[in-house]
């Protein structure tokens, strides 16, 4: 009896130092900044992603804007995809930027 529980204790470690060596590493939630938009005296926007400079036509832009303004948040997202290739996250962090930049009137 005293073998079975001596075996079992030492299965037991190993398998709770196998999960803890071979488990799944926490995800890093935070470690994303937002795209940087510079503003060009023409009117044209630039964003900066991930080291990219991408320029966004001023009217697309002002479309984003106003969709995100009147609550469109995923229409102003889709339009931006569309417009520019980006891909999801990277269109979310450029429409999120600008509600930041430019907040909705009360």
């Amino acid at each position: 009896m005293l073998k079975f529980l001596l075996i079992g204790i030492i299965v037991l470690a190993a398998v709770f130092l196998l999960t803890r060596a071979f488990g799944r590493k926490p995800r890093d939630v935070g470690g994303r900044e937002p795209p940087k938009l510079i503003t060009m005296d023409d009117g044209a926007v630039a964003a900066e992603i991930e080291g990219q400079e991408l320029d966004i036509d001023p009217k697309v832009l002002d479309e984003v804007h106003r969709l995100s303004a009147s609550g469109q948040k995923i229409e102003a997202i889709k339009l931006l995809r569309e417009a520019t290739g980006l891909g999801l996250t990277e269109a979310k962090g450029v429409v999120d930027s600008i509600e930041r930049t430019h907040p909705k009137a009360p």
